[in-house]
């Protein structure tokens, strides 16, 4: 008998917690999390540089350039170009904006790190991209979309 109303206070409980809210799928995650690729640049088991990139153009088809959004965090003001580090997108020339369109919602991205640096780079080369982050001293790290 103790077994059984038990068991009825364990129903009752857990009968009122719904799932279904906390497995719904959210789509912009999904898509964003198959466009965004990371690297590392390590040196003696020490991160020195993290970098993540999210492909924009198939996720806001609207934009008519080729834009990716880049996260950056480095030992040297977690900016992408430095006296240490560079970036570059096919070796053509980019543009570079901090200024980060509000319709973007990078804040819900799968790798958003409020300790990172935010950028959206417009490129003019063709596919494949081939994006490296260089160190003068450390490495590089190379992603390609």
């Amino acid at each position: 008998m103790k077994k059984l109303f038990s068991f009825l206070i364990f129903v009752i409980i857990f009968s009122g917690c719904d799932l279904k809210p906390a497995l719904k799928k959210d789509p912009l995650y999904e898509k964003t999390l198959k466009y965004t690729q990371r690297c590392q640049i390590i040196n003696s088991l020490e991160t020195k540089a993290m970098i993540d990139l999210v492909y924009l153009n198939p996720i806001y088809p609207q934009l008519k350039k080729t834009s990716f959004l880049v996260g950056v965090y480095n030992e040297f003001n977690n900016t992408l170009n430095n006296a240490e580090f560079n970036f570059t997108i096919n070796q053509k020339p980019v543009k570079i904006s901090e200024k980060i369109p509000s319709y973007i919602l990078y804040k819900n991205f799968p790798f958003y790190n409020s300790w990172m640096s935010y950028y959206i780079v417009e490129t003019t080369a063709s596919k494949p991209f081939k994006i490296e982050y260089k160190s003068k001293h450390w490495g590089e790290c190379n992603l390609t979309f």
